[in-house]
């Protein structure tokens, strides 16, 4: 399932980007997705983990609809299926987070994950009567719906509080930044439309008593505070930093030097960049396992009917002549950049086609090196 995005990752980041909200209608083709593998996608999840939640008037015990057994010798967790089907029919919801390793969702979060440059994590929600999940609130990542059966209602509400962090949840800071009384939107999501939500906008999904279920992939970048905090994680590098407090008049010279020196440590570019690499190269891509192209001793290449990608949500350091793709910083020569840029600019494209536009280099060569770079989980290998 492809999303058709009716502008560029550029314009997005300039003009909506946590901005403001905006609708794709019928942007997915729904058709190869159905019911059967809305219920995988529960079935796989770990239904005991805090991640997974049944949600009717609140957020609903495990006690109540999972169960621990032995199943020889190894203890297991299963939902209690009458009492989940009873809850659904009552008009609760079904909710499935941090989701991993389910195909059809990764791959609709991947292109999310390209467009916007940012690492994603994905949650599932069914229900099928009236009620709402939860009650008006704000999220504090950006997210992508995407409705794939059904229909929704969804009342977006401006923000009371900008740009929220993780620790800033609607529910502990509403009495104070309530959320107002006039709708921004009230919509019907249908199967196929995507809807981009910034952080900090109120909303109410809200199920109409028939059957739906929608993916929400959030994104997370780098944000000012995770700077700043790997910044005072390097502090204990200046001796002031290291230098012990007794009284005021004695220590505000020295306290004075160590803000110069943060001042001076946070406005240096190149500081700035160690800390986007290392937060780059933290950052883990899932790519398809294929060893019986690179787990063999006897393949050396790749059929060129194999689609390519990078190993990473974005090239970055490209720029300065290097890529970051899980937790590997590989140094380009003017070969690789033009390699890594063709691959960037066209997301699964075809080893063939690739030789076709890069047809100055020496097409065996190109074929060997894909492979290698394939085989170092820098780039992938999809459909061939």
């Amino acid at each position: 399932m492809m999303i058709r995005f009716d502008f560029s990752g550029d314009v997005f980041s300039s003009q909506y980007e946590e901005v403001k909200p905006f609708l794709l209608k019928g942007a997915v083709d729904v058709g190869d997705f159905a019911w059967g593998d809305a219920n995988e996608i529960f079935e796989r999840a770990n239904v005991f983990s805090n991640d997974f939640k049944l949600s009717c008037d609140g957020i609903r015990p495990k006690k109540e609809y999972v169960e621990s057994y032995l199943d020889i010798g190894t203890l297991r967790h299963r939902l209690i299926k009458p009492v989940v089907y009873d809850y659904l029919k009552n008009g609760a919801t079904l909710i499935a987070n941090k989701l991993a390793n389910e195909p059809k969702a990764d791959a609709l979060a991947r292109q999310i994950a390209e467009f916007t440059g940012r690492q994603t994590v994905t949650s599932a929600y069914a229900a099928f009567g009236e009620r709402d999940s939860f009650r008006a609130h704000w999220d504090t990542r950006d997210v992508f719906v995407i409705q794939l059966i059904g229909r929704k209602r969804w009342i977006v509400y401006e923000p009371s509080f900008e740009s929220p962090l993780y620790m800033q949840q609607s529910k502990d800071v509403e009495q104070q930044y309530p959320c107002p009384k006039e709708p921004y939107m009230d919509f019907i999501l249908e199967a196929g439309d995507v809807f981009y939500l910034p952080r900090g906008w109120w909303h109410n999904p809200l199920p109409i008593g028939e059957e739906t279920f929608h993916l929400a992939v959030g994104t997370f970048p780098a944000y000012t505070t995770d700077y700043m905090e790997w910044a005072f994680r390097q502090l204990p590098n200046f001796i002031g930093a290291r230098k012990s407090l007794s009284a005021w008049g004695a220590d505000k010279e020295n306290i004075a030097a160590v803000g110069r020196y943060i001042d001076e440590f946070i406005n240096d570019p190149d500081n700035y960049r160690r800390f986007m690499d290392e937060f780059i190269g933290a950052t883990r891509v899932e790519s398809p396992l294929a060893v019986e192209l690179f787990g063999n001793p006897n393949t050396r290449t790749i059929p060129d009917s194999t689609r390519i990608r990078l190993s990473a949500n974005k090239p970055h350091g490209l720029a300065d002549n290097y890529l970051i793709a899980n937790g590997t910083k590989l140094n380009l020569d003017a070969t690789g950049v033009r390699l890594i840029r063709c691959i960037a600019e066209s997301p699964a494209i075809s080893l063939g086609e690739l030789v076709s536009r890069l047809a100055d280099i020496d097409a065996d060569k190109l074929r060997v090196l894909v492979h290698e770079l394939c085989r170092q989980d820098i780039l992938e290998a999809l459909r061939y």
